[in-house]
């Protein structure tokens, strides 16, 4: 029988993750990883792994600061419950915008994911992505950029 409940909970998490990330809220990022989690994420030009908090805490804090950031979509999630422990699959859409480089990237990924129940809460033990496709394209002179992310990092 599917457990509906961890699911939710389950997708909920994810939802933090994706808006965390988009306003830079690296406290609330801390939230919703289990301490030793791990990561690995996976592009055309880049494959790296980081592992536990503090590791994941330095990547976060250098990739979305005030000239980078992005918006990220998570859906048709795939999700399996076994007691505490679950696995995902969600599919990715994002836009980062680097505004030192002057660039857009877009595209898509499929996130794997682990999640652990601990202390009663689902936390993401285990999570990246492998590539589908991805662009990169110079922006160009006319584009105005009308606001940025909301979040402390970037008031």
């Amino acid at each position: 029988m599917l457990d509906l409940e961890a699911i939710e909970l389950i997708k909920q998490l994810k939802a933090r993750y994706f808006r965390f990330l988009d306003t830079a809220d690296i406290e609330g990022l801390k939230t919703v990883f289990c301490d030793d989690a791990h990561a690995h994420f996976k592009g055309a030009d880049y494959d790296f792994e980081l592992d536990g908090w503090p590791a994941l805490e330095a990547f976060y804090t250098r990739a979305f600061k005030g000239d980078s950031f992005g918006m990220h979509n998570g859906h048709h999630p795939e999700i399996s419950v076994d007691g505490d422990h679950a696995t995902g699959i969600w599919y990715l859409n994002d836009v980062f915008i680097h505004l030192k480089y002057n660039v857009t990237t877009m595209g898509s990924a499929l996130y794997q994911d682990e999640y652990r129940k601990v202390e009663g809460q689902w936390r993401i033990a285990k999570t990246g992505y492998t590539r589908l496709w991805e662009e990169v394209h110079p922006r160009a002179e006319d584009i105005r950029l009308t606001s940025k992310p909301i979040g402390k990092r970037l008031v």
